[in-house]
This record gives C-alpha cells, sequence and structure tokens, in this order.
C-alpha cells in the first residue's frame, strides 16, 4: 500500500516537472520566434532605409518611411518591394512633389482622391498634410489596396489583376474604363515592376 502511494507521488511529481519543462519550452519558443520577428524587422527597416538614402532621404524622415510601410504592408496584405517601387516612380522619394496635375507628396495622391480617402480613414488632417510622408503613405496604400480589391473581381491573372491595379493608380479608375490600358499605363507599369524588383532583389539579400 505504502509502495503504491509513493510510485503514484513520484508519477505525478514527475508529470508536474514535465508540465513545466512544456511551459518553458513554450515560453522559450514565443520569446524566440518574438525574437526572430524583430530581428527582421529591424533587417527590413534597415534595407528600407538604404534605399531611402541613396535619393537623399534624411535618417529621421528615412526611418518615419520604414516604419509606416511595413505598417500599412502587414495591414493591407501589400509587398514593400510594390510601395517602394510606386513612390519611386511616382516622386523619386521626394516627399515635398507636386505635380502638373496637382498631385502631392511622396506617392502623388491628386486632392481630390486626397479629400475622399482623409474623410474615409477619419483622419483630421488638412490638404497639407499630403506632403507629410507619414500620412502620404497611410492614403496611397488604402487607395492602392481599394484599386487591388476592386480588379481582383474581374481580372483573369496576378498579372493582369496588378496591370489594371497600377494603371488605375497612375491615371484613375475612369480614364482606364475609357481607353482601357494604353501605351503610357504599360510605360508606368514597366517602370514600377522594374523597381519592384530591384527592391524584391535587396531584400532577398
Amino acid at each position: 500500500m505504502v509502495r503504491f502511494f509513493l510510485t503514484n507521488v513520484f508519477y505525478l511529481i514527475l508529470l508536474g516537472i514535465l508540465g513545466l519543462w512544456v511551459i518553458q519550452s513554450e515560453k522559450a519558443n514565443r520569446l524566440f520566434s518574438m525574437q526572430k520577428n524583430q530581428l527582421n524587422e529591424y533587417k527590413m527597416k534597415e534595407n528600407i532605409y538604404s534605399i531611402l538614402r541613396s535619393h537623399g532621404v534624411s535618417l529621421s524622415q528615412g526611418i518615419d518611411i520604414a516604419k509606416v510601410t511595413i505598417r500599412q504592408s502587414k495591414a493591407l496584405n501589400l509587398p514593400i518591394s510594390l510601395i517602394l517601387a510606386v513612390m519611386k516612380k511616382e516622386s523619386v522619394f521626394t516627399p515635398y512633389a507636386l505635380s502638373s496635375q496637382n498631385a502631392m507628396g511622396l506617392m502623388q495622391v491628386h486632392p481630390i482622391t486626397w479629400e475622399e480617402y482623409v474623410a474615409k480613414l477619419k483622419l483630421k488632417v488638412s490638404t497639407h498634410a499630403a506632403f507629410d510622408p507619414v500620412t502620404n503613405i497611410i492614403v496611397a496604400t488604402h487607395v492602392l489596396k481599394d484599386l487591388f480589391d476592386y480588379y481582383k473581381r474581374t481580372s483573369r491573372s496576378e498579372a493582369d489583376l496588378w496591370n489594371s491595379v497600377l494603371s488605375a493608380y497612375y491615371a484613375g479608375k475612369t480614364s482606364l474604363s475609357q481607353t482601357g490600358i494604353t501605351d503610357s499605363h504599360l510605360k508606368y507599369i514597366a517602370d514600377v515592376n522594374r523597381f519592384k524588383g530591384e527592391y524584391d532583389k535587396i531584400f532577398a539579400n
């Protein structure tokens, strides 16, 4: 009887030790995974800033751009390389860029589109905020995501989908529906895809 009791106590202690080991292992795995994600994000920020720095963007502004680009990429499921490629094509990473058509900022958002999305996203900012890189990226990435969702319903392939998204971002949905994809659209698409390919290689390394 005593031996039976002691045997059960031994097994209970053993199970308790095993349970604690499992809990500690899970905590260690979660901590390792968290540290790995933080390291990957740090490397991504470093790569993004290296791209921005080559175009004269300051350290403080570059860090802000890198942070919001990563955040919007995760939130909206848009490739970081694509967001950066659109930035380069639209303004060559110039936050205060203003086009002949009055498109504004880093990702060249048209005033009408700006007002529409500021209201939609409930951003309490003025038109001047279009020249703030962080706010500009937030608005522009939402425009890209909405265009992606809009053309996803009718596109026959991934390439066809992104061609439509980029064409509409470049010239507007109305223009695209009236003319289809023209030579100027194709030039824009080719440039963005070329820049995206360059950035994909940087991130892969």
